[in-house]
């Protein structure tokens, strides 16, 4: 084939008009066979003007609401669990990013998509605290790699030239001392024309940081977390938590996590629909204290059927993962 593909099967390009619309992210074409030279008479092509270069990109994405609610404050001496990065704090950080979905319609084999491992590198550092312990930071990309997932039609040595577009790609948000995030600012100042659709599949999968009770703790409390967040930028999802402390030791925590996702009817427009939201996930994270990123594994399944009266019934399931791994 002369060109690839990653397909982002979205419910909102589904369903907005009479045929869906996947979201592409292409990959350059691959190098045809060479075919027998032939003489020609030689032809002076007149000078090729270089491409113009393409203006900054930049996407964000709204902060969610979020509330917590302890439940269970835990046995034994009981201490606050607070992110307290500080002002000029500067941390090497790798995230490793997973996304896969299956697309399946009435009387047709299921359709997968799975994308290797998107791996991206760089130094966080905390640009300042405000009053209230919120603390901007910015995430500063200095290299991206990708690894081979088992099923995945698209080689990591092929998905690597879609990443090399997010070069000098830079994070920019905040987060409060319980862990809820501000808005999520991503900025190439150099992009190419692969660009705005691999930061939209960074959009999809970059991991949330895990949040906190306000009252103090001790091991094996319990709390819950209510995200009402927008799955891929499009519906309206609740994301219920449930954590516990599993573990304290001196300046380390780590908690455990069980997600539940759901949502309502939800009409997307030119009569279609998404019915059936609903998912489930797990994450583990280790915190300690000083530090703005945790140590975090986490995953989330989301499965929703997508219907017009033209179409029909799809039925879509997508997998997202996502590990931070601070590095010393």
């Amino acid at each position: 084939m002369s060109r690839l593909s990653i397909v982002l099967f979205v419910a909102a390009a589904a369903c907005g008009g009479t045929k869906a619309s996947p979201t592409t992210v292409p990959l350059p074409p691959d190098k045809p066979a060479e075919p027998a030279p032939q003489p020609v008479a030689e032809v002076k092509q007149p000078p090729q003007e270089p491409p113009q270069a393409l203006p900054p990109v930049e996407i964000t994405l709204p902060a969610s609401k979020v509330t917590v609610k302890l439940v269970s404050p835990g046995k034994g001496k009981r201490e606050a669990l607070r992110y307290t990065t500080k002002a000029g704090d500067k941390q090497q950080v790798e995230l490793a990013l997973d996304f896969a979905a299956t697309q399946t319609e009435t009387g047709k084999a299921p359709a997968d998509q799975i994308v290797p491992t998107i791996v991206l590198a760089g130094e966080a550092e905390t640009k300042s605290i405000d009053k209230d312990g919120n603390a901007a930071y910015a995430l500063t990309v200095s290299s991206t790699d990708a690894r081979d997932v088992k099923g995945s039609d698209l080689p990591a040595e092929k998905f690597k030239i879609v990443l090399s577009s997010l070069a000098g790609l830079v994070i920019s948000s905040s987060v409060a001392k319980n862990g809820a995030a501000g808005d999520v600012a991503m900025k190439i100042e150099k992009p190419n024309e692969m660009t705005p659709g691999a930061l939209e599949l960074i959009s999809m999968t970059l991991p949330q940081f895990p949040l906190l009770p306000a009252e103090p703790i001790a091991v094996g409390a319990k709390w819950q977390a209510t995200t009402m967040a927008k799955l891929a930028g499009k519906l309206d999802v609740t994301q219920v938590t449930d954590y516990e402390l599993v573990a304290h030791s001196g300046k380390t925590w780590t908690i455990k996590g069980t997600t539940k996702v759901t949502g309502t009817d939800q009409d997307v427009g030119g009569g279609a629909k998404i019915t059936s939201i609903k998912g489930s996930g797990t994450s583990e994270a280790t915190l300690a204290d000083g530090t703005l990123y945790p140590t975090t594994k986490s995953s989330l399944a989301t499965q929703f059927t997508a219907s017009n009266p033209k179409e029909g019934e799809i039925q879509f399931a997508l997998k997202v993962g996502g590990a931070v791994t601070p590095k010393k």
